[in-house]
């Protein structure tokens, strides 16, 4: 999508990207847009060129920034609207779901960090957050070197 060897500067390219999915409405106002991270993990970009490119919206007046929160489509006083669930809660709370539904198994092996990042189309971090999630909700355990398992029901969440 972007062109690595052209005279347009990458983060000119993925600002304008970003505008072409706040202008076909893909990204309404009151919505964010991606964060540095997600830009860098989308474009394969480092996080210069992120922050150039959100930086050079804001310039442009179509997004503000909100610290802490994000930014976001549109003048400051327009209504926000919270952003979804993160990439990681979600594949948390899928993977508690099969575990839930009995086809992830107390005792054995969740799917690899490999697998998840292909089907999920994420990056190895976004993975390792939602494992680190199920880890701390009681879902999974960690064996060093061996990969994550299935805990037993009795240190599942009760909620």
């Amino acid at each position: 999508m972007l062109n690595r060897e052209g005279p347009v500067p990458l983060y000119q390219q993925v600002a304008t990207e970003i505008r072409r999915r706040i202008d076909s409405g893909a990204i309404p106002p009151g919505h964010s847009v991606p964060s540095e991270q997600e830009i860098e993990d989308e474009f394969n970009v480092s996080r210069i060129t992120a922050t150039k490119a959100l930086r050079l919206l804001r310039e442009q007046g179509l997004v503000y920034l909100v610290p802490g929160r994000g930014t976001f489509v549109g003048p400051e006083d327009a209504p926000r609207v919270s952003r979804a669930a993160k990439p990681y809660e979600k594949i948390a709370a899928e993977i508690a779901d099969r575990i839930r539904a009995g086809e992830l198994r107390p005792d054995l092996p969740i799917p690899s960090e490999t697998t998840l990042r292909q089907q999920y189309e994420v990056a190895k971090g976004t993975v390792r957050r939602a494992v680190a999630l199920l880890r701390e909700q009681g879902w999974v355990f960690t064996v060093e070197k061996r990969g994550s398992y299935v805990s037993s029901p009795e240190n599942w969440p009760t909620s």
